[in-house]
């Protein structure tokens, strides 16, 4: 990956944290949408989730410019 792609992520990443619930509950939304076999292994609270989603895609995001730290997680 390029470091001009790194940033063209990180960039329109940022765009989606300040609405990361709606993000987040939109993910789930379509996921169960098109995927209804993988809803049960849902079940605890989907705010919850979606914040635990968010916040692994955000370290994840920003950690792109160091793939061998994030790749064995």
């Amino acid at each position: 990956m390029t470091p001009h792609q790194i940033n063209l992520i990180q960039d329109s990443f940022s765009k989606v944290v300040p609405i990361s619930d709606v993000a987040a509950e939109y993910f789930y939304s379509r996921l169960f949408e098109i995927a209804p076999h993988v809803r049960p292994y849902f079940t605890g609270n989907m705010i919850e989730q979606g914040a635990k989603l968010m916040a692994t895609l955000g370290a994840v995001v920003m950690g792109l410019n160091e793939l061998d730290n994030i790749v064995p997680v």
